[in-house]
């Protein structure tokens, strides 16, 4: 048994973490593109609206496409 083992009481304290400003959020691609929107494309993926209302990409990016920002390919 040892003697003179520390307790938790004994240890010292961690430093408090630091706040961090809140940011505001920002609209992200998809929800610029406007509720209407139903399929988006960025030149090498298309995304579908899913029934929840989340785009889903439908394909995955080819390894030499170059995405370009998100465009509404297809309107109610």
């Amino acid at each position: 048994m040892l003697a003179g083992g520390a307790l938790a009481a004994d240890l010292p304290l961690r430093p408090a973490p630091k706040q961090e400003r809140a940011v505001p959020a920002q609209p992200n691609e998809f929800e610029k593109l406007g509720a209407d929107c139903l399929e988006a494309t960025d030149g090498c993926r298309r995304f579908t609206r899913a029934g929840d209302g989340k785009f889903d990409a439908a394909n995955n990016i080819g390894i030499a496409c170059q995405p370009k920002p998100l465009s509404c390919s297809k309107r109610r």
